[in-house]
Parts: structure tokens; sequence; C-alpha cells
């Protein structure tokens, strides 16, 4: 059973918009690539957000998946 993500284990992230991976218009979740700060790879946002585009500075405040590059976001 997954455990539900807690303050303590949050980490902010901040970065440019890459692409948008996928978006649905109906209830917000999307899945978007970031060019995040301190991390050379881009790093793919899995979460909800009301709309969103490529080009735009974004900040997430999530959980880190068991993968480096993938965050559940919490809190957008």
């Amino acid at each position: 059973m997954k455990t539900e993500p807690n303050p303590s284990n949050w980490e902010v992230l901040a970065g440019m918009v890459e692409r948008v991976t996928y978006q649905n218009a109906e209830n917000g979740f999307c899945v978007i690539r970031v060019k995040a700060r301190g991390h050379r790879e881009l790093v793919t946002v899995v979460g909800h957000a009301a709309a969103i585009s490529a080009g735009e500075w974004v900040t997430a405040t999530g959980t880190w998946n068991s993968e480096p590059w993938l965050l559940w976001i919490v809190a957008a």
C-alpha cells in the first residue's frame, strides 16, 4: 500500500516548461517536461494544473518517484 506524501518529504522544483506531453482539459491532469534548476536533464512532472504551456515558468511542490527524473505534484 502506498503511503500519502507528507510535508517532511516534499520538495520544491522550479523551472521552464519545455514541453507539455499530455494535458486533460476536463480535470487538469498533465504531464510536462521541465528544465529545472539544479538538474542537467529535463524533469518529468506529473500532476494537475489549470492551464499550462511551453515557455511558462513553473514552481511545483511534490515527491520524487523511485526515478530521479519524475516528480509527482502535491501542490502547484
